[in-house]
């Protein structure tokens, strides 16, 4: 999975799946995912999800196993207009999409398993568990919902934050809103590739997003051939 198709997983992944199905776009719902095994662990450690672990699990079995949990509704299957297959699901009542699986093909093993969360996970606890991170990114979603992504090269896996407006800080008790684990391929593909600030603590949103970069892009992503 490459070129262009990085961005939108690390970003615009979770705009997609936030605007949605909701009244007004928002990154902090209920209607998302139930899960805080991003913290426990449980049934599998990150980044492997309910026995989906990117770059082992086939697409073919990550696909029985969503369609086997009655938590979830059945995956909608696609492929996208540069050639990735995706699946999108959402949790079982809900009418609001809050996952996506990805990979190069239905041959291929699962890149990128992508989770909205409902507010049930703060950042301390994801501290906790796998130890502070080693960069951040930013992004602005809407004028009253500023994240900060957490990045954790060696798990690998992205975990977004959402602290608040432009004006707010990374707090301990900040709201995780979505993971997205990925194949250690896919991570170092983002480390090639993307601008990554360092892990400096609990610190304001405009520190970081005004923060040097510590990584810059060693490899440039162009699209393939139309």
């Amino acid at each position: 999975m490459h070129g262009t198709r990085l961005l939108p997983l690390l970003l615009l992944g979770l705009l997609v799946l936030g605007a949605g199905c909701l009244p007004q776009p928002t990154l902090r719902s209920e209607l998302f995912l139930d899960d805080t095994s991003v913290v426990t662990g449980e049934p599998c450690a990150a980044p492997c999800w309910r026995n989906i672990t990117p770059g082992e699990t086939s697409w073919a079995e990550a696909i029985e196993i969503i369609r086997a949990d009655d938590s979830l509704s059945d995956p909608e299957i696609n492929t996208e207009e540069q050639g990735v297959v995706q699946a999108l699901w959402q949790k079982a009542g809900s009418n609001q999409y809050c996952c996506r699986l990805l990979a190069d093909s239905e041959n291929d093993p699962v890149s990128y398993v992508f989770l909205a969360l409902s507010p049930r996970t703060i950042v301390d606890s994801v501290i906790s568990a796998h130890g502070e991170p080693t960069y951040v990114t930013t992004f602005q979603f809407t004028d009253a919902e500023s994240v900060v992504q957490l990045i954790y090269p060696e798990v690998p896996m992205v975990v977004s934050v959402l602290v608040g407006d432009a004006q707010s800080s990374l707090l301990a008790n900040s709201t995780v809103v979505a993971v997205l684990y990925m194949s250690p391929e896919e991570m170092s593909l983002i480390l090639d590739s993307t601008e990554l600030q360092g892990w400096a603590g609990y610190q304001s949103y405009s520190a970081y997003s005004q923060a040097t970069p510590v990584v810059t892009p060693r490899v440039t992503l162009t699209p393939p051939p139309q």
